[in-house]
């Protein structure tokens, strides 16, 4: 394939490469990405007039069609080229040495929308805007660690204000009960989002770890900001984990 420009869907946003030597997976671990997620990855080259959308070995699935429906006529617009074909997954044809994708996407299957809640979901445009989420909500793997992990905040989150009330820190009156409530009801509605792909999941979960850095105790302060992080960008702890390992 010559004069190919590389593309990856991170997210929401594309991102384009072009004129460089490197392959998906060299360029994918170049922006310091979980490299344990490179295969749910949806990829693709624009070459010879055509954009093709895979992932794994050059496979594709139904993500795969329905994010090709999704992006193509973005992609197709931000190329400034009606005349691209779109496809999914590549054939390799060992006889003749050629690669050819497999399935056609018609230009009237295009903007097909991702399967979502029946009711648009609001987000305040301040929050979209001001926060930079990474991660990808809806790559299995990620959902399981996130589940896990909401999971571990919730129990601390109670172990904790059990031993604060121990220590007379901490009063189920007032002000404080009602915050402890939110907390547990967040944290609640953020599992139930994982677990059900809901979109406003990474808000309630940034949320979760704001409300946590209220109780103004070191340990809820230290959980909260680490979960705070955790629901923007959880590369950074599965890098850490990654290099734990390794040592």
């Amino acid at each position: 394939m010559n004069n190919k420009i590389l593309f990856m869907i991170l997210g929401r946003e594309i991102k384009y490469l072009q004129n460089s030597e490197m392959d998906h997976r060299e360029w994918y671990e170049s922006l310091g990405l979980d490299p344990t997620n490179y295969d749910n990855i949806v990829r693709g080259f624009i070459v010879d007039g055509k954009i093709i959308f895979f992932k794994g070995m050059f496979n594709y699935d139904e993500e795969v069609i329905r994010v090709a429906k999704e992006f193509a006529p973005l992609m197709i617009s931000n190329l400034n080229n009606p005349n691209l074909e779109v496809y999914c997954g590549i054939l390799a044809n060992s006889l003749g040495g050629k690669w050819e994708p497999i399935l056609k996407i018609n230009p009237n299957e295009f903007g097909v929308a991702p399967p979502k809640a029946e009711k648009e979901e609001y987000v305040p445009k301040e929050l979209e805007s001001s926060i930079e989420f990474k991660n990808n909500y809806e790559d299995s793997k990620f959902i399981k660690l996130a589940v896990i992990v909401t999971i571990i905040v919730l129990i601390l989150t109670i172990i904790i204000k059990v031993v604060l009330m121990s220590k007379m820190k901490f009063s189920l009156g007032g002000s404080e009960l009602l915050l402890l409530i939110a907390q547990i009801a967040l944290l609640g509605v953020t599992i139930y989002g994982y677990v059900s792909k809901k979109g406003f999941t990474k808000y309630t979960g940034v949320a979760a770890g704001l409300l946590l850095v209220l109780t103004f105790n070191i340990f809820d302060i230290i959980l909260g900001i680490l979960y705070f992080l955790f629901s923007i960008d959880a590369s950074m702890f599965t890098k850490l984990i990654s290099k734990i390992k390794k040592k």
